[in-house]
């Protein structure tokens, strides 16, 4: 195994080659020392110390990571490099250049190891400890500070090049691992983000944000919510299909579908399905802005794409296709909204009587009619125009079906639009629902109202302005001068 494979091991395995790299240089220099200096005694038995703490490192690092964590058990190990440091001090008295060398490796030890001051004061002050025991009870006090030989110099600096210089290689080296890792999981996470935007293309945005987030899971679940759901297709598109070459007829329905598509994202729609021409959309799940707003976000997307369809048609008239027109269907009630299906093949959709309410008022509604249900006209009846159109009986469901005609949404003043009048004023008063009132009824109300105004009008001209009631030239009494001659 080279070196370069040896340093790109796992950090723990570094740091105890680290270490035993630089124990065996302590026992290389201090085995010099014993040689090459007068006055020494126990020094040579310094080396097998060094073994005996390296023997036991290793099951004391695994300990200290199996009862504690990374920064107390490095903070342990560096106290006891600091104790072996203060033996290898005291072994060699103090020797000058061994001294600070030794010096310089603490420091690199303390600052790439991240060693907090107070650990570092709190070795100090236990090296300081265990240097002057080891000289009181071991080594001795001898000459201090002593010049050291040319030998031991220019091995002491060859070794601690050897220490950084591995320390730095390592360190460099796991920059470029950690560099080039960075850029795989970066490359990874762009490439699987892409596949997600790809996927996403086939469920609802707000789904797979939702999973995306974690804020829901893939699973058979689903749940009862109060929703508006819109319905549409293209009037007499099956018909087209029979005429049209495949080409042009998928460019139409694409054409069609993602312009819809954007405007239903627009206003944060959930886009159920496709099917063929049909569009099925929802609101109230998986965002919801309550009921009553959902609803009207439905209108207002619902009234967006009516004059979209008519540039598209437009369009499509000038490239030489028929005129086509769309017709919508909008229910409100409550259905099943959630994951259907099996544990690996599911759809998210909902299910429910109004889904297919929905259907039903868009197969009853005329071309480029948008025909809503009675809930949903209780809704937003107060700020869209709206039609009564006679109770119909649709195919599926029993009882015939209220329906209103949305015309269009009210954008000049509200009064304009009300359909409750109560109005009181000095013996006149008018209550008028127009809720209550029928199409066929209208001609009679007016009628009344005209009838009205014409007697105002004439009890107006009847009185003057102080409301006396005005003669007439037949009512006028003249009186003749007397003669009194």
């Amino acid at each position: 195994m080279s070196l370069d494979d040896w340093i790109r091991k796992e950090p723990r395995q570094f740091e105890y080659f680290h270490r035993l790299m630089g124990y065996l240089i302590l026992s290389l220099l201090i085995t010099v020392y014993y040689y090459t200096s007068p006055d020494t005694h126990y020094q040579l038995y310094v080396p097998i110390f060094l073994v005996l703490v390296l023997i036991i490192t290793p099951r004391l690092s695994n300990w200290l990571l199996y009862r504690y964590n990374t920064k107390i058990k490095r903070a342990i190990l560096f106290v006891m490099d600091m104790a072996v440091i203060a033996v290898i001090l005291s072994a060699i008295h103090l020797n000058l250049v061994l001294t600070f060398l030794t010096i310089f490796v603490i420091l690199y030890t303390t600052i790439s190891n991240k060693i907090s001051f107070l650990v570092l004061s709190l070795a100090g002050l236990i090296g300081i400890a265990i240097f002057y025991l080891c000289n009181i009870f071991i080594f001795g006090f001898g000459e201090y500070f002593e010049q050291t030989t040319g030998e031991l110099t220019v091995l002491g600096f060859v070794c601690l090049l050897i220490y950084f210089g591995v320390g730095s290689l390592y360190q460099r080296s796991q920059i470029q691992y950690i560099s080039n890792r960075k850029s795989y999981y970066y490359e990874q996470m762009n490439r699987y983000m892409e596949f997600a935007n790809q996927l996403s293309r086939y469920a609802p945005v707000q789904l797979w944000q939702s999973i995306m987030k974690g804020e829901s899971e893939a699973k058979i679940e689903y749940k009862r919510k109060k929703m508006t759901i819109f319905f549409s297709d293209i009037q007499g598109f099956t018909e087209l299909s029979e005429t049209l070459i495949p080409d042009d007829l998928a460019f139409l329905l694409n054409d069609y579908l993602s312009h819809m598509t954007e405007i239903a994202k627009q206003y944060e729609a959930t886009v159920d399905k496709f099917m063929g021409d049909a569009i099925l959309i929802f609101f109230g799940d998986p965002i919801s802005q309550g009921v009553e707003q959902d609803a009207k976000t439905c209108l207002d997307m619902a009234i967006d794409m009516r004059q979209q369809m008519k540039l598209l048609r437009e369009r499509w008239i000038k490239m030489g296709y028929p005129a086509l027109h769309i017709r919508m269907g909008i229910s409100t009630g409550y259905c099943h909204v959630g994951n259907y299906g099996a544990a690996h093949r599911m759809a998210y959709t909902i299910v429910g009587r109004d889904a297919n309410l929905a259907a039903r008022l868009q197969s009853a509604a005329a071309v480029d009619e948008i025909l809503i249900s009675d809930d949903t006209y209780s809704l937003i009846k107060n700020d869209y125009l709206c039609a009564p159109k006679s109770p119909i009986r649709l195919k599926g469901i029993q009882h015939l079906v209220n329906t209103w005609q949305v015309m269009e949404k009210y954008t000049s003043r509200k009064s304009d639009y009300q359909r409750w009048f109560d109005y009181e004023y000095k013996g006149f008063h008018l209550l008028l629902n127009l809720d209550e009132v029928q199409n066929y009824e209208y001609p009679e109300l007016i009628g009344v109202l005209e009838k009205m105004i014409v007697r105002i009008q004439k009890q107006q001209n009847m009185t003057n302005s102080q409301g006396i009631v005005k003669l007439n030239l037949a009512d006028e009494v003249i009186e003749e001068p007397i003669d009194h001659h």
